[in-house]
């Protein structure tokens, strides 16, 4: 595996664990609040990250793992984050779930062969996918998100 991409699965790993680091910031009682008007709480985040991983790019990267240019379906995280958002979830489980999908991820990409990397499927709205790509998506996605975990806890805090 070259460096670029042993580099990447561990950004894979490191983001899950990032992520469960600004969870913990978070004060007791405080994850369903949200830290301005319109703005998402912990819960949210935490809710829409684990369904765009396990929901969209874990499924995807099995997809181009298996199959030969495929096509994506399209996701609307609105509908399914609202609806999940319904049902009583331990956050702890709904984080457990993040952590596991980003760890399978990247023990699916640490045995890929480099050129492997390229092979992509397509979006009918985004275009061309690769392993890669979503690789990158997948750790730059819970990286983003932890940031916001962490700003939020910030000013709950405050």
């Amino acid at each position: 595996m070259s460096p670029e991409h042993a580099q990447l699965v561990g950004r894979v790993r490191s983001s899950a664990a990032a992520l469960a680091a600004a969870v913990r910031t978070v004060p007791a009682g405080k994850e369903t609040q949200t830290p301005a008007p319109g703005e998402w709480s912990v819960r949210e985040t935490l809710v829409h990250a684990r369904n765009v991983v396990v929901l969209v790019l874990g499924l995807r990267i099995r997809r181009l793992l298996y199959e030969t240019a495929p096509v994506f379906a399209d996701y609307d995280d609105g509908p399914v984050r609202r609806a999940n958002l319904q049902e009583p979830e331990p956050l702890s489980e709904v984080l457990d779930m993040i952590v596991a999908e980003h760890e399978q991820i990247a023990r699916l990409l640490r045995a890929l062969p480099d050129a492997d990397w390229q092979r992509a499927g397509r979006h009918p709205e985004r275009g061309a996918m690769s392993i890669e790509f979503l690789a990158r998506w997948a750790a730059d996605h819970a990286e983003d998100h932890a940031a916001q975990i962490a700003a939020t806890a910030e000013r709950l805090c405050a």
